[in-house]
């Protein structure tokens, strides 16, 4: 799950707009070879005018740090006044055992990840001494590309530390680790715009013919593959020939909806006057590829109306709901004893939870449902288990969430992420 290490030469940033592009931003092509292959100059240089705030330097948090500082942006913040405890041996790959309740887990690894890439700032905000300080926690917000918060912390602080970024037009990632168990949401605003969703390649097809019809039906050549077109996608034709010149132009866009794998429709392209010609077409259709605006809700309405989970394994796909309501459980837990996290092998305190997750069971999913109960059971027991091969997997998944947002390539999470390995219990 490491994002390969490459560096950049420092430049001035000449734009206030932290998601454009920065004309002034000079990358080594040389160093950057294998990075620019799958980003490009426009991601790489958005990347490299864009700051980062991770919230809480546990397993978790220190991965997703690493990642990001490794793929080379702009700086990362480091937010963590809590002292190092023995959980946290699970997984921050910088702490030991001679740390534990010494200093701030922010201050001890600061240093080693500084050491990871010389031309990537990286900071500690010594101004927070709890994280119950609301004012100073938010204010860590301002010109910030991304806030990525790793601990658990009260329902009303992600709100507000996700209402903040909204106003502040930051992208807001709320991940955790629990045990084998994980969860991610993601908010990147009302109107996040990426400006190339998959990034693949524009597709590219031979015609076999083009239909007199209205709207104008587009047949591809089989045995060259699928167009691998979406509806609302556009393309342009280049060196057309047959019946058609004249009706079509090379170079134009024109927009298509999918009829099938190998034919489309042009949208509002009326051919039908052709009927009857005897239509050799011949040419080639190219994909353009167009950004895509993605809408997305906030922490505390998304909570109520997850809607539709992203699925990490389609043989779990009840999995996500069920995880949903324990990770709402553990929170309420959370909130009801000071903070704190059960116990591992705390009998009571695993029941407080199921209890907790019983009332706010509204849909039912754990009614007459063993298997739920014994997931929501293995997730209370082990929730302050930090796991290395756990925070490894999540901490790739999302620190390239957080590159999604520095970006504005690759089409990001969109609300609730879960992730399990309870199979190994």
């Amino acid at each position: 799950t490491t994002t390969p290490f490459f560096f950049f030469k420092r430049a001035t940033i000449m734009s206030a707009d932290k998601m454009e592009a920065t004309a002034t931003a000079e990358v080594d092509e040389k160093l950057y070879s294998r990075q620019l292959y799958v980003m490009g100059h426009e991601a790489q240089r958005r990347m490299m005018a864009s700051n980062a705030l991770v919230i809480g330097v546990s397993g978790l948090g220190v991965e997703i740090a690493k990642n990001c500082i490794l793929a080379g942006i702009h700086s990362v913040t480091l937010c963590d006044p809590n002292p190092v405890n023995s959980f946290d041996l699970g997984g921050n790959f910088y702490l030991n055992e001679s740390q534990i309740g010494t200093s701030s887990r922010a201050s001890l690894c600061a240093p080693k990840l500084a050491e990871l890439n010389p031309y990537v700032s990286v900071k500690v905000a010594d101004n927070l001494s709890s994280m119950s300080d609301m004012d100073a926690l938010l204010a860590l917000v301002d010109g910030m590309t991304a806030v990525v918060v790793t601990i658990p912390l009260p329902k009303e602080t992600i709100i507000q530390i996700n209402n903040k970024c909204r106003q502040q037009g930051a992208c807001f990632i709320y991940s955790l680790t629990m045990s084998v168990f994980s969860m991610a949401f993601c908010d990147f605003g009302d109107n996040f715009v990426v400006s190339d969703k998959d990034g693949e390649a524009a597709a590219v097809s031979q015609i076999e013919t083009i239909l007199p019809e209205n709207p104008a039906v587009v047949k591809v050549l089989e045995d060259q593959g699928r167009h691998g077109l979406e509806t609302g996608d556009k393309v342009t034709f280049a060196r057309l020939r047959g019946d058609v010149d004249g009706f079509l132009e090379d170079n134009k866009e024109y927009s298509v909806r999918v009829t099938g794998p190998y034919t489309f429709e042009l949208i509002d392209v009326d051919l039908s006057q052709m009927e009857g010609t005897n239509s050799q077409t011949q040419g080639y259709i190219t994909q353009v590829k167009q950004p895509v605006t993605m809408h997305f809700e906030p922490y505390d309405k998304k909570l109520q109306e997850p809607g539709e989970f992203m699925l990490s394994d389609f043989a779990k796909f009840d999995r996500p709901t069920v995880l949903h309501l324990g990770f709402q459980a553990i929170a309420e837990y959370m909130a009801k004893n000071d903070g704190e996290l059960p116990s591992p092998g705390d009998t009571a305190a695993i029941n407080q939870v199921m209890d907790i997750a019983k009332s706010l069971d509204t849909e039912k999913v754990l009614a007459d449902n063993k298997a739920a109960e014994r997931i929501l059971t293995h997730l209370a027991s082990g929730s302050k288990a930090v796991l290395s091969p756990m925070c490894a997997t999540l901490g790739g998944m999302i620190g390239q969430e957080v590159l999604k947002a520095c970006s504005a390539k690759f089409t990001p999470i969109q609300g609730f992420f879960y992730f399990d390995a309870d199979e190994t219990l």
